[in-house]
C-alpha cells in the first residue's frame, strides 16, 4: 500500500498530512498510525491529519496522535491543514472547515501563516486538579480547561528548568483525568505589558512526551492568564520552542482566535510493505 503525504510543520509541531477526498484511504488501525509517525522507522511525526468531503464546510479534517488514536481537535495541526487546503486550492483565504469538536472558520494571512477560531468545551463536571498530587514548590496550579482537547495549566517561574516530562506523564496518565487523559502546559510569564507575553511548554496528550508547540494548549494558557474587561481585546504572544503563537480574544470570550507560521517541508509517498 502506497500512501501519498505531504510533511508539514506549524510552529514545531510536525504532521503527516494526506488529501483524502477520494476515500482512497479507508480507516487505519492504530498500529499503522503508530508506524508511520514513528521516528527514524517511518516519517516522523506527532499526529496525522486527512483531508475529507463533507456538505457541512468547505472540507473535514480528521486529526489521529502519534499513539494511533483520534482525538477531536489539534489547532496547531489544523492551521497546517488549511495552509494545505489552500495550497491545492480547496479553499481561499477565508474557508471553514469541520473538526470532531465542531465548526470552525479560518483565514489564510501573509507569509504563511494562518489564524482559526478555537472553540472551548465546557468543563461540565468542573474539575480541577487532584487533591492528592503534590506538585513541586516550583509550580503552581493555575486551571483545567477543555480548548477542543483537555488541558492542565501549571505555573512556573523558571520554564527552562521545569520537570516537564516527569510531572507531565504523571498527570497526563492521571486516574483524576481518566478515560480521556489530559495535556499539560507549563507556563512563565513573561510580560503584563500588552501585548502579554507567555513562555509554555507543553507535555502533549497522545504523543505522550514534550513537543515543541501546542496550540490548544498555548490558546489554554493565554485564556488562564490574562482577561480583559467587557468586550475589550486581548492579544496574548506564546513563545514556544518550536515558535511564536498569538492568541486573540474579547473579555467574554465568546471568540477566540489562534494564528502562526505554517510549512510544507515535503511531499512524499510512504510505502507499506506487506510480508
Amino acid at each position: 500500500m502506497n500512501v501519498d503525504f505531504y510533511k508539514m510543520h506549524g510552529a514545531g509541531n510536525d504532521f503527516i498530512v494526506i488529501d483524502n477526498r477520494e476515500g482512497r484511504y479507508s480507516r487505519w488501525e492504530p498500529g499503522f498510525i503508530r508506524e508511520i509517525c514513528l521516528q527514524h522507522t517511518g516519517i516522523g511525526a506527532d499526529g496525522l491529519l486527512m483531508i475529507e468531503n463533507t456538505p457541512e464546510a468547505d472540507f473535514r479534517m480528521r486529526f489521529y496522535n502519534s499513539d494511533g488514536y483520534e482525538a477531536d481537535m489539534c489547532v496547531n495541526g489544523s492551521r497546517c491543514i488549511c495552509f494545505l487546503a489552500h495550497h491545492l486550492g480547496i479553499v481561499g483565504e477565508e474557508f471553514t472547515f469541520l473538526a470532531g469538536d465542531g465548526l470552525h472558520p479560518g483565514r489564510i494571512l501573509p507569509d504563511a501563516r494562518v489564524r482559526i477560531r478555537v472553540l472551548i468545551k465546557a468543563v461540565s463536571d468542573e474539575r480541577t486538579f487532584p487533591v492528592d498530587f503534590k506538585l513541586p514548590d516550583s509550580l503552581y496550579f493555575k486551571r483545567f480547561l477543555n480548548t477542543g482537547v483537555p488541558h492542565v495549566v501549571l505555573e512556573t517561574g523558571d520554564l527552562s528548568v521545569a520537570p516537564v516530562n516527569e510531572i507531565g506523564k504523571l498527570l497526563r496518565f492521571h486516574v483524576y483525568y481518566q478515560p480521556e487523559g489530559t495535556n499539560v502546559n507549563f507556563v512563565q510569564v513573561v510580560s503584563h505589558s500588552r501585548p502579554f507575553g507567555l513562555k509554555m511548554r507543553t507535555f502533549e496528550r497522545g504523543v505522550d512526551a514534550e513537543t515543541l508547540s501546542c496550540g490548544t494548549g498555548a490558546t489554554a494558557a493565554a485564556l488562564s492568564f490574562f482577561s480583559a474587561p467587557g468586550n475589550e481585546k486581548s492579544e496574548v504572544k506564546v513563545e514556544t520552542p518550536g515558535g511564536q503563537l498569538l492568541v486573540s480574544f474579547t473579555g467574554r470570550g465568546d471568540e477566540i482566535y489562534l494564528e502562526g507560521p505554517v510549512r510544507i517541508v515535503y511531499k512524499g509517498t510512504y510505502i507499506k510493505e506487506e510480508f
